[in-house]
């Protein structure tokens, strides 16, 4: 086996890295679409992209894995709440802060491979300096948690995601019968005065939507938490264009005006519900969160999706709608200098 470092995607060659994406079955945050959107359009401060793989005799790839060095970039205060002592540090990191669900791609992941990856990702992150390097966003449930784990690394509970199982959810009125009576009332009296007031959902590809307006939600709902830029107007929008069809948008309008948003990420058996922005004032009465939620629900189904992805925090509504959490969780080491200077 090589092991090589490249910089860019296209560089590592997208038809043998999508190749492993496939084969692997890797989340979307992992195909040479976002990854070369990530790469022009940086969605938070990026110093400098790696690719690091490994392949074999015939140029194909056994694994591959995309780091990133990033220094004061926190936006999910993973570093400041868990790892303090490394504040406002340089670090090394798989994967950026607005994948959820972080891999190593590899055909057989395997101790060997995972000491491969390791080994390499240190000799990196020492000769870049940085103090800490690793992994966020690791499924507490997968195999790449278990390999960390087996590997000597610790691992750090950071977070919950939040998923949907469709396979045996054959339409809405079937999902909300799953619900608590109370639960399920609720949602069909928002949908009732939806459609009393004339609530319009629409789904949207990326060069339709508005995304102008999608970052203005976003950013208005951000500000309350001081996390405003993760959602950076102009750079934004141009990575989900950049997305191309593997990006839709659920729109909500009422009487023309946008009072809903949802950045959705599509895969073949999966709908990611990413990113969403509301203005929760737009009618008192009802909440455009929850309004999103049916409708990101019904286009899972009526598009045979198997799982509705719902990312990230908000766990009280999430539970209470019937979305099973997994935990999340962060794997770090300091590098030997760092060490050294503690």
């Amino acid at each position: 086996m090589r092991i090589c470092t490249y910089n860019n995607i296209d560089e590592v060659g997208v038809g043998r890295w999508d190749e492993l994406v496939a084969s692997c079955g890797a989340p979307i945050f992992y195909r040479s679409t976002f990854l070369r959107a990530f790469e022009l359009f940086p969605l938070h401060d990026v110093k400098a992209h790696y690719y690091l793989i490994g392949e074999n005799e015939n140029g194909s790839l056994i694994f591959a894995t995309p780091v990133y060095l990033l220094k004061g970039v926190d936006p999910m205060r993973v570093i400041n709440d868990h790892f303090p002592d490394f504040n406002g540090a340089s670090i090394l990191v798989n994967h950026v802060w607005h994948c959820y669900d972080t891999w190593i791609l590899a055909r057989h992941l395997d101790a060997d491979v995972v000491g491969v990856v390791l080994q390499n990702m240190k000799m990196l992150a020492e000769e870049l300096g940085v103090a800490l390097w690793g992994f966020t966003n690791v499924d507490g449930t997968g195999a790449l948690n278990q390999a960390l784990t087996a590997a000597g690394m610790t691992g750090v509970l950071v977070d919950e995601r939040f998923l949907i199982d469709l396979t045996s959810v054959p339409d809405i009125d079937s999902y909300l019968a799953r619900l608590k009576s109370d639960v399920r009332q609720n949602l069909r009296r928002y949908r009732h005065i939806a459609e009393r007031e004339g609530i319009v959902n629409s789904i949207k590809d990326v060069q339709q939507a508005d995304l102008e307006g999608f970052v203005k939600l976003a950013r208005a709902g951000a500000a309350k938490y001081g996390n405003a830029d993760y959602y950076q107007p102009g750079i934004f929008e141009a990575f989900v264009r950049a997305m191309g069809k593997h990006a839709i948008v659920l729109e909500q309008r009422l009487d023309g005006k946008l009072i809903g948003s949802a950045i959705l990420l599509d895969e073949e058996s999966t709908l990611h519900w990413w990113v969403a922005g509301n203005d929760y004032t737009a009618l008192p009465q009802i909440s455009p969160f929850y309004l999103a939620f049916l409708g990101i629900l019904e286009e899972a189904l009526t598009s045979g999706k198997s799982v509705l992805e719902a990312g990230r925090r908000n766990p009280r509504f999430k539970t209470r709608h019937g979305l099973s959490p997994r935990p999340v969780l962060a794997y770090f080491e300091p590098t030997l200098k760092h060490t050294v200077d503690i």
